[in-house]
């Protein structure tokens, strides 16, 4: 189990890998507690306390060859692969205890994707404290002229690496943005060697819209489909410890009454998961 804490605002907040159980804690408003389902996982009932939802996530097994986990990427997506390495001349990079200042950098190239695209600002205390847990991986790719191209955050357990976090550059120019897409393939690539080097199970895409809606959700979908892997559920229970916490999560509730996790966990009933389904 991972667990770290950070503030969001004025709100404690505190997150939980691994667990979906309620903890004792005194310093924290909000705790967020998150597994994914692996084979054979047993799921738990959820409690009136906390606002439930399950999620959906692709999963790379990487107890498997590395030839079989690149055998099992769609043919045009190995193709960008292979080009990416051998003509693209770009440079994949790793931080494995990235400093406050190699945070910021990551910090700031996120936020302003963040801010095209319309989606949330990433949250340096939450990435600090990873950090801190020797828990964080910053990786990325730049180009002949030094310019990073694209950037992946992944958080660390003993059993998994789970990407939280991807940018990449904006450019209008139409090649460039070709080379953009060759090298976030080849950096997932890169990461997923690395990450069976280091003895992880499982890559974790950290992620699937359960019900997308939007040609950006479809294709961000599409996109990690071509990795081949496998879909698991992911079981999210959020919990308040204080008056402030109440708030703040009847807040969430109110912002997820109509998204589909939420609306699946009210579905979900007791089994025993296999990746296989």
């Amino acid at each position: 189990m991972l667990k770290t804490k950070y503030k969001r605002g004025l709100v404690k907040m505190a997150d939980y890998y691994g667990t979906t159980s309620k903890e004792k804690l005194e310093d924290v408003d909000v705790q967020i507690s998150m597994k994914n389902l692996f084979p054979g996982t047993q799921l738990h009932s959820s409690t009136d306390e906390s606002l439930h939802s399950y999620g959906r996530t692709l999963v790379i097994d990487l107890n498997k060859s590395e030839e079989d986990i690149f055998s099992e990427i769609r043919k045009n997506a190995r193709y960008k692969i292979n080009r990416a390495a051998k003509r693209d001349n770009v440079q994949f990079c790793a931080i494995f205890s990235p400093t406050n200042q190699q945070i910021d950098e990551f910090v700031e190239f996120f936020n302003q994707f963040a801010k095209n695209k319309n989606i949330p600002k990433c949250i340096k205390g939450k990435l600090q404290g990873l950090r801190d847990k020797d828990a964080l991986t910053i990786t990325y790719v730049k180009d002949e002229d030094e310019k990073t191209l694209c950037y992946h955050a992944y958080l660390r357990t003993k059993e998994y690496c789970s990407m939280i976090h991807s940018a990449s550059a904006r450019f209008d120019n139409s090649q460039i943005r070709s080379l953009i897409g060759r090298a976030n393939r080849y950096l997932h690539w890169e990461d997923i060697k690395m990450f069976k080097e280091k003895g992880h199970k499982w890559y974790d895409f950290c992620g699937l819209f359960v019900d997308p809606s939007t040609d950006d959700e479809l294709n961000l979908n599409r996109f990690k489909k071509e990795f081949g892997g496998i879909e698991i559920d992911v079981d999210k229970k959020i919990y308040a410890h204080s008056l402030i916490g109440k708030a703040v999560v009847f807040l969430f509730k109110w912002k997820m009454r109509n998204r589909p996790e939420y609306n699946r966990a009210k579905l979900i009933k007791h089994h025993n998961y296999s990746l296989g389904k």
